[in-house]
């Protein structure tokens, strides 16, 4: 499990997890918001995979602070969980761009069950917050893979 998927012309990356027993409430089931909490760790690695860290975008001058975020949770996930999380770009706006997620138990199943799906949508700033066009060595640096 790993590699670069495609579907059309998007790529989409895998970020693989254990559940800690620190993700989970008192039943043992991670809690909701750290969905979004992976979903940061995948855009991270997505982002390192396509061959610039966020720090070094960063220090572009060029941020993407989440304006949006939606979460649609199937099943839950449960400490000691193997779970992997698929992330793409899927849409490119003249300032923006968002992210798509799809979380997966890989273990204890005995196939990959798709557990959650999400999205986040990221504005493209200026490092002193003014709305600026998603640069094309960005954009080029995920379409050319």
């Amino acid at each position: 499990m790993g590699g670069d998927e495609y579907r059309g012309n998007v790529v989409w990356i895998w970020w693989h997890h254990i559940v800690s027993y620190g993700e989970t409430d008192g039943m043992k089931v991670v809690y909701y918001g750290n969905y979004l909490h992976w979903f940061e760790q995948a855009r991270s690695n997505f982002l390192r995979e396509m061959g610039h860290s966020y720090l070094e975008i960063e220090q572009r001058g060029i941020m993407l602070p989440v304006v949006e975020a939606h979460v649609r949770y199937l099943h839950p996930a449960r400490y000691e969980d193997r779970v992997g999380v698929k992330t793409a770009i899927t849409q490119w706006g003249r300032a923006s761009l968002t992210f798509e997620y799809e979380i997966y138990l890989l273990f204890p199943s005995e196939k990959r069950e798709l557990i959650t799906t999400g999205w986040t949508r990221h504005a493209c700033v200026s490092s002193s917050g003014r709305p600026v066009k998603v640069p094309s060595w960005l954009k080029e640096m995920v379409l050319s893979r």
